[in-house]
């Protein structure tokens, strides 16, 4: 059923001789969008500030009072009743994962593992490797001429006693049999990998007979 805003857009529009499409021409609005201001169809058109920017528009082309219409506007439009076109038609846009997305997912997963791995390399080589002196402890004094050094480092290090390397096993253990002079010992256990730098480990051990 017709409205009287509606009704009365289009009787001053057809009493002034003007068709639909002139009047849209004239107003650089849709044909489509004056048909529905002019049925009341209100599902059919934009948002209601579109709207009301569309009747002062028309109405001043026709030369009606559009507080007027603006107010008949506001008594016959029930927005709960009548969802603008754009609001009913808008739907929630849902992932889809395509064969290109997975393309794309994947791609940037390797990459990132690849950049990981470059990083964990890096550190690898700028940082001294990690020495674990377990004995002797870090002042003693022995009788015995001979004392065993035990400790751990990180698996690839080489390890030196005072310039003579000890073996290390697959885990980073080694040990070393060391021969004490007489008197105070200064012993350096140093730890190095392949351009990085050393870690160092001193112990002084006393000799008394």
């Amino acid at each position: 059923m017709q409205q009287l805003l509606g009704r009365t857009l289009l009787e001053k529009r057809e009493s002034k001789g003007i068709s639909i499409s002139r009047a849209a021409q004239d107003l650089l609005i849709k044909k489509e969008q004056l048909e529905s201001l002019e049925s009341g169809d209100w599902e059919n058109l934009p948002e209601p500030p579109f709207v009301r920017g569309f009747i002062k528009n028309y109405g001043d082309y026709l030369g009606l009072d559009t507080d007027h219409l603006l107010a008949l506007y506001r008594r016959e439009y029930d927005a709960s009743k009548h969802p603008s076109a754009n609001l009913k038609g808008r739907k929630l846009k849902r992932f889809v994962i395509t064969p290109t997305t997975m393309v794309t997912i994947t791609s940037i997963f390797v990459v990132g593992l690849f950049i990981i791995y470059l990083v964990t390399q890096y550190l690898s080589i700028v940082s001294s490797p990690k020495l674990d002196v377990f004995a002797p402890p870090a002042d003693t004094t022995t009788s015995a001429p001979v004392i065993r050094i035990d400790g751990k480092t990180e698996p690839g290090a080489t390890v030196a006693v005072n310039g003579d390397f000890a073996a290390v096993d697959q885990e980073g253990n080694f040990q070393y049999q060391y021969t004490l002079k007489d008197g105070q010992n200064i012993i350096e256990i140093i730890a190095a990998k392949r351009l990085s730098p050393k870690s160092k480990v001193t112990r002084i051990v006393r000799l008394s007979r």
